[in-house]
């Protein structure tokens, strides 16, 4: 082992709290809002986390993403440090306005990314006026 990893080791093993987590955590997920012609696309980064764990919703105006992992060691270790296990919590809402068409919102979670499909509302959609 290389001496600064025993130095290290040495010091996370004197004061386990700087490395250990909360036992329960809520975080903002990172999140891209892209415009399209037709919809705004809300992209969340949600490592780990399962469609039976998600819960999104809208009320009023608002959306709002929940989602939660709870990863644990493996049967038969031991959590040395645990930078990555325990149980993590996202929540993140967004104010939709008017633009949006609440009743065609869709979402899909693929490889620990979801993406939430926010169709234009018809009436906030450019049109082109006949002039007779």
């Amino acid at each position: 082992m290389y001496p600064i990893a025993q130095f290290i080791n040495a010091a996370l093993d004197a004061n386990p709290a700087v490395c250990s987590p909360l036992p329960y955590r809520e975080h903002l997920p990172r999140t891209n809002i892209l415009e399209g012609d037709k919809d705004y696309r809300i992209v969340m980064d949600l490592p780990g986390v399962r469609n039976e764990d998600l819960d999104i919703s809208v009320e009023d105006t608002t959306l709002t993403v929940k989602a939660e992992r709870n990863l644990e060691a493996p049967e038969g270790y031991a959590s040395r440090r645990s930078e990555l296990t325990g149980k993590i919590s996202w929540r993140r809402s967004f104010d939709l306005g008017a633009a949006i068409d609440a009743e065609k919102i869709g979402a899909k979670l693929e490889q620990g990314i979801l993406t939430v499909t926010l169709p234009k509302s018809e009436k906030t959609m450019p049109r082109r006026i006949a002039v007779q």
